[in-house]
């Protein structure tokens, strides 16, 4: 089975030491797993390449050999897909994903938000689309380090309906997933599960970003956690007037999330921090547009919005 991780950030390069370290200890599961990472800096892939990778889980530091390129030519025709890249990558993503295509190749995506949903409908040329969420917390400490900062829930799951082949493959990649210490289950709604993990992400990633905090302060300062709550509120208004699913309350679980990952840095935070583009657009964006549509007021996501497009241009 070859395996292509396209983006080696901090969740690329989790998946990818957490598979490989895994299958290094013990072969006879898969002596025939090839995996790759497929990068867009030549000269970053060349440093994963020659000095591997780094995983850091608590105190303990593992490291890896691993393939990486810039070329798909160089990777072949995969099985997996897996998109590790932010929201603003992935149009560039699923480009270098289409010429890793094969008949029955399964293409993974793992991205915030969801701004991707609309390129991966209209993209033509791409495999029946998987689509992941994913509760696993990883920050890059540098070029090929990565700290494992959180244990969470993988759920993946169709978009659309796939034939028996494909689905006994997605059993396999959540089988190779879990053997690698990602737990991952198989969902038949992960739409649902999808804007479950949006409203998580538009209550903690922009306010974390503004004050320079790690998610846990959120819950320190009587102002902060009113503006998280009514984020929360305004999302999950659009979402239900959606006809999507919420099983649980968003902000029960959005509070708790902060508080289980207190010292975390949320992906938005370590975007402003490096003066990188944030995924902005593809979380409180994507409730205040479908606010708009549904003539849903979201004021208090347009306000976080406004103030982290002024941290962008201040870069």
């Amino acid at each position: 089975m070859k395996i292509a991780i396209i983006g080696p950030g901090a969740l690329g390069c989790l998946l990818a030491a957490s598979l490989t370290i895994k299958l290094d200890q013990s072969r006879d599961v898969n002596p025939a797993l090839d995996l790759w990472l497929l990068d867009y800096k030549p000269e970053r892939a060349r440093y994963l390449k020659e000095n591997g990778l780094i995983l850091e889980e608590g105190n303990q530091k593992k490291t890896c050999r691993i393939n990486a390129t810039v070329d798909p030519q160089e990777i072949g025709p995969a099985d997996i897909i897996i998109l590790c890249v932010k929201s603003p990558q992935v149009a560039a993503g699923l480009q270098l994903a289409a010429k890793l295509v094969q008949e029955d190749t399964l293409l993974v995506t793992l991205q915030n938000g969801i701004g991707h949903l609309a390129l991966l409908k209209n993209r033509q040329k791409l495999p029946p689309i998987v689509l992941g969420v994913t509760a696993q917390g990883a920050n890059m400490v540098a070029p090929g380090h990565v700290c494992h900062a959180g244990d969470g829930l993988t759920r993946i799951g169709f978009l659309k309906s796939a034939s028996f082949t494909r689905s006994l493959l997605l059993a396999k990649v959540c089988n190779l997933l879990n053997y690698g210490g990602i737990e991952t289950v198989i969902v038949d709604n992960i739409l649902d599960y999808l804007w479950s993990k949006l409203l998580i992400n538009t209550g903690i990633n922009a306010l974390t970003a503004i004050h320079r905090c790690p998610n846990g302060r959120l819950l320190e300062s009587a102002d902060t956690k009113e503006k998280l709550s009514a984020a929360v509120w305004e999302g999950e208004a659009v979402a239900r007037a959606l006809g999507i699913e919420l099983a649980d309350d968003p902000l029960a679980i959005t509070l708790d999330v902060c508080r289980k990952t207190a010292q975390n840095l949320s992906s938005m935070l370590q975007d402003v921090n490096r003066k990188r583009p944030t995924e902005i657009d593809a979380i409180n964006g994507e409730i205040a547009a479908a606010g708009r549509r549904l003539g849903i007021p979201t004021p208090v996501n347009d306000a976080l919005i406004k103030k982290v497009k002024e941290i962008e241009q201040a870069y």
